[in-house]
């Protein structure tokens, strides 16, 4: 059998990295479904299915119909979902990477190969600490803490409904 070089502690941090992305993709279609005047169930066959970057476009498009673009909530969401950008890039780069030995015991190093038209292959390399792949997984999981809050505020603002609901906005 095939074995990685990737060390427990590694491998623990990327799959936090992994399931705490997820929970930020669900605070983002639950932002989402807060603007729609549908049911949650719809909201939820409406999101179901969209890249992370169409629920950013959907999410900005929606809130800008119903509110406009000129307050500071929209430009709260602006920053939350720039990022949210970059969070997923940065995960990409982790998820989609072949990983080997570090420099230490503590590091590994993340191999990226690409070929492009413009610049032809090129291979990158960066040694990882389990220490920045974990401050990593807490940065996605505070980020999906402060949409959740912002969903709220929105709620008690009358900007969004409860996703648990079934009413419809104004």
């Amino acid at each position: 059998m095939l074995q990685h070089s990737v060390p427990d502690n590694h491998l623990k941090s990327i799959g936090d990295i992994t399931v705490s992305f997820a929970l930020l993709e669900f605070q983002l279609q639950s932002l989402i479904r807060s603007q729609l005047n549908e049911r949650q169930r719809i909201g939820q066959i409406i999101t179901a299915e969209l890249s992370f970057k169409g629920l950013k476009a959907l999410l900005v498009s929606l809130y800008i119909e119903r509110h406009g673009k000129d307050d500071a909530d929209f430009e709260k969401l602006k920053t939350l979902i720039n990022r949210a950008g970059q969070a997923e890039e940065k995960r990409n780069q982790i998820t989609h990477s072949i990983w080997g030995a570090g420099k230490d015991a503590d590091s590994i190093t993340r191999i990226k190969t690409t070929a492009k038209e413009k610049h032809g292959i090129r291979s990158q390399f960066e040694d990882v600490s389990s220490g920045d792949l974990e401050a990593f997984a807490i940065e996605i999981k505070e980020l999906a803490h402060e949409i959740q809050n912002f969903l709220i505020y929105l709620i008690k603002n009358g900007k969004a409904i409860n996703s648990h609901e079934t009413h419809r906005l104004p």
